[in-house]
């Protein structure tokens, strides 16, 4: 066995729960090139497809999570978001569908009228922990676990996304499907670009690249609010012990890492002129809805670079959907 397969089969050997089919289709975007012809060839990963109810990417993270949950005979699951947040919504799905305890931290005001992600948590009857700041939202997570394992319950903490170095291999998992793709289709892609914030979905593709040998292909996270220097500490983060587990050097790994902060704008959730308009323009052309948090940014991003003569005509972008899309309906 060389060095590759044996860095495989420690990734190989991470249990998962297997908790929907995860083998998202890849499809060519050509319509959208009749608004933007700037752009090279894309196509785009349908993580929006993944589950009932539009689960979107974080089910591949949480695969991992709820699995290492179980082994550790956990009853109650505690995590955190903002008051939309797509991750604590399906995490109280699936520990509803695993027969565990679970409960979110939200921050913001409770809402005077439920809707999308709240309402699916409100229905679903979940106790909700609000608090004000993002600031406070593990603070509040760390009090709420000691208070549960003082009565008795075993707790499973999730971090936000669920962007550890546990979940983030749901994203080393998502790498195989990529270079399966690229072994049937005869296709090889030169860029993966998705939007990004805690970091775990980034920190899964590039230890993916590194595991796979592809060295010539550029994964590049676009920001929904945090600096280059933030995104780039939370990835550090979570791929620091998966690193050492297979032996990676951290230098390296950094090299790797490319964020694109251009579709900022006002912050989180808030569209930026061109997000606005390039989700306009992909519903009406593609017939696939963009949420304005993560996906409607990430392509925003690559018509900016394209505008800006970043990528040659001939390159193969894979725009990765990440889900998200029942925010629309806020």
């Amino acid at each position: 066995m060389n060095k590759t397969d044996d860095r495989l089969s420690i990734f190989q050997s991470k249990k998962r729960a297997s908790l929907a089919p995860l083998n998202t289709p890849i499809e060519t975007c050509k319509r959208i090139k009749t608004r933007y012809p700037e752009l090279p060839n894309l196509f785009i990963k349908r993580d929006d497809m993944i589950g009932p109810l539009v689960w979107g990417n974080k089910l591949r993270k949480l695969e991992y999570s709820f699995a290492e949950a179980i082994a550790s005979g956990c009853d109650t699951v505690i995590t955190f978001g903002g008051i939309q947040s797509n991750h604590a919504r399906i995490t109280a799905q699936v520990a509803r569908r695993l027969g565990l305890h679970c409960e979110l931290v939200l921050n913001g005001d409770k809402p005077t009228k439920n809707t999308a992600n709240f309402l699916i948590n409100d229905l679903m009857g979940v106790a909700i922990h609000f608090v004000q700041t993002r600031q406070e939202r593990d603070l509040k997570m760390n009090e709420l676990a000691r208070q549960r394992e003082a009565e008795g319950r075993k707790v499973y903490k999730i971090p936000l996304g669920a962007s550890d170095s546990t979940g983030s291999y749901g994203f080393v998992n998502a790498f195989q499907e990529i270079v399966e793709f690229e072994q049937k289709s005869k296709t090889q892609f030169d860029y993966i670009i998705h939007g990004c914030s805690s970091g775990g979905t980034q920190a899964g593709l590039v230890l993916g690249k590194q595991l796979f040998n592809r060295d010539n292909l550029d994964i590049i996270g676009v920001s929904a609010d945090d600096s280059v220097e933030d995104i780039t500490s939370y990835i550090m983060k979570a791929a620091a012990p998966m690193l050492k587990e297979n032996n990676l050097s951290l230098e390296e790994y950094k090299e790797a890492i490319q964020v694109d902060v251009s579709q900022i704008g006002d912050g989180y959730g808030i569209p930026t002129p061109l997000s606005k308009e390039a989700g306009e323009a992909f519903a009406e052309c593609e017939g696939i809805l963009l949420d304005q948090t993560y996906t409607a940014k990430g392509l925003a991003a690559i018509i900016s670079k394209a505008r800006q003569g970043f990528f040659k005509p001939s390159d193969n972008i894979l725009f990765w959907h990440t889900g998200g899309t029942i925010n629309l309906f806020k």
